[in-house]
């Protein structure tokens, strides 16, 4: 089970209307309300007073956000870096897309994410409609790409019994964190843009 997300959510091929809105709506909220290099989501959708949000609600953010909580971490006038529980922030793509899409049909966000584990790595591409296309690996799929990607990993797999061979454990795991971040970050450059 997923526990924290990491991701970013990237703007492109905006006009000068929508870059506005993405400025005002996204970078000043966040801005204003930076604490120690960080910024809840909840400040999108409830008021705040004496630092409580008030009527908060965990099923609102779940829905219009994405997650229970989420937190922007850096931001600039292209993108936003994000971290949340148990799933990336779709609603909060969504919300974002709405809005620049009252002015400008023209544009895309891309969001790249993946579980800590991970148990799931993605890419979700919104427009002025919404979600466009989204696209995720579960884990056992991205095992079996790294797999089939490096013959020494394979090597060490037992495919019959879907686990590490007796004795390669530690071995495997260690190969497997040096393939997999780049395998992941190449994937999701060939999902967004075909590269």
């Amino acid at each position: 089970m997923a526990n924290h997300v990491s991701g970013y959510i990237v703007l492109e091929n905006v006009s000068e209307a929508g870059q506005k809105v993405w400025n005002e709506f996204v970078i000043d909220t966040v801005a204003k309300h930076m604490e120690n290099y960080e910024t809840h989501l909840g400040h999108f959708l409830f008021e705040e007073k004496e630092g409580e949000f008030v009527d908060w609600d965990f099923n609102k953010m779940c829905d219009e956000i994405g997650a229970k909580w989420a937190y922007a971490t850096d931001y600039d006038e292209g993108g936003l870096a994000f971290y949340s529980a148990w799933s990336p922030v779709e609603g909060f793509c969504e919300l974002i897309a709405s809005k620049i899409g009252e002015v400008c049909k023209d544009f895309r966000l891309v969001m790249t994410y993946e579980d800590e584990m991970p148990n799931f790595v993605g890419v979700s591409i919104f427009d002025h409609t919404g979600l466009d296309e989204d696209f995720m690996l579960e884990h056992e799929e991205l095992l079996q790409m790294l797999l089939a990607e490096d013959s020494e990993l394979n090597e060490m797999y037992d495919h019959d019994e879907c686990e590490w061979k007796e004795g390669m454990e530690d071995e495997a795991w260690e190969i497997l964190s040096e393939i997999q971040h780049d395998f992941v970050n190449d994937w999701q450059s060939k999902v967004a843009y075909g590269n």
